[in-house]
């Protein structure tokens, strides 16, 4: 592909059809809860999914890592969620400055409820994709991540060099 400033037609990337089908997903998402007076975002869905796989909790800092958030976002998102009684934030034993996020029984209802509805959101945008393709899509998007990955590795690198 022709990536001079010229003559290139960005439409013919992958970037804009990524980030279109992604902003289409999440409002289609948040229209399905609205639909169903279920008060919470996507990311806080993402979260309550994580915490009910993992029922010993997880340390807040790798709740971060998991979710690619950064601290600061995932912190005002736990104190959310937590006043609207979904987790509860425990400091954890032997380190006050690490905290372990639990779901709370109120979290896990409200995951169960909204579990079917992330199902036939997921079937509805993936409907006449075969398995063939999905497998393909998967691959393509993993190689993409994979490239910036190694990009923000760089990147961060350069700027902390180790001395």
């Amino acid at each position: 592909m022709d990536t001079s400033l010229e003559t290139s037609d960005f439409n013919k990337t992958l970037a804009p059809w990524i980030g279109k089908t992604a902003k289409l997903i999440n409002l289609y998402i948040a229209d399905v809860f609205k639909e169903h007076a279920i008060q919470v975002t996507k990311e806080q869905w993402i979260v309550l999914k994580i915490l009910n796989e993992d029922f010993d909790g997880v340390i807040q800092n790798e709740l971060a890592f998991i979710t690619n958030r950064n601290k600061a976002s995932l912190t005002r998102l736990i104190t959310i969620m937590e006043k609207n009684h979904l987790v509860k934030r425990i400091s954890f034993a032997g380190d006050a400055r690490k905290n372990q996020i639990f779901i709370t029984q109120n979290g896990r209802e409200l995951f169960l409820k909204m579990k079917p509805l992330m199902l036939q959101s997921i079937e509805h945008f993936q409907q006449g994709i075969s398995l063939e393709e999905k497998a393909i899509f998967i691959n393509i998007m993993k190689k993409i991540q994979t490239n910036l990955k190694t990009d923000v590795s760089e990147s961060k690198n350069s700027l902390n060099p180790i001395k």
